[in-house]
């Protein structure tokens, strides 16, 4: 039987971003192949349509922030690791585990990569075992719609992007 929580680790969590490059952000994805490519594109668009504002984009403008997603192999350090972000004020580096993209695993990809991407607005992890910054992830059907809206609210607030009024029910369909 599957694990039914995967560690998430960071490096650098909870910078405060107020002198962050200007969001969207550029995102550039490696190392997939074209349906990982896909589920993280189709994830990236489920993230901007439950924001309600343009979050991301793949084209060459200038002066954005700049995130780079990836896929690694756990290594015996880290098998338990799902996602790992590195940031500073102009880039994120997002690296999202093999099994992530595994059957196994696939209804993790969502809220991991959701995780990393709020790492990258500089949050920080939650306490609560309930919300998606908590460091153990869950399965995207056990995120309620407060713990999303919360999400996207702080999320919105570190990226100056703008939220749209009930972000949550995208999410949880």
């Amino acid at each position: 039987m599957v694990a039914l929580s995967v560690l998430l680790l960071c490096i650098g969590c909870g910078n405060n971003r107020q002198d962050q490059a200007p969001w969207p952000a550029k995102v550039t994805i490696t190392g997939l192949n074209e349906a990982e490519r896909s589920a993280v594109i189709d994830q990236l668009t489920v993230f901007s349509s439950t924001m309600g504002s343009e979050v991301f984009y793949f084209d060459d403008r200038p002066s954005q922030f700049q995130i780079t997603i990836t896929k690694v192999d756990p290594s015996p350090e880290t098998s338990s690791r799902a996602g790992l972000a590195t940031y500073d004020e102009r880039s994120c580096t997002v690296e999202l585990s093999r099994m992530l993209f595994t059957e196994g695993f696939s209804s993790y990809l969502e809220p991991v990569l959701w995780h990393e991407l709020g790492h990258c607005s500089g949050m920080g992890h939650d306490s609560k075992d309930t919300e998606l910054m908590y460091r153990l992830a869950s399965p995207q059907e056990s995120y309620g719609s407060d713990a999303i809206d919360r999400f996207m609210r702080g999320f919105a607030s570190l990226t100056h992007l703008i939220v749209k009024e009930t972000v949550a029910a995208s999410f949880i369909n």
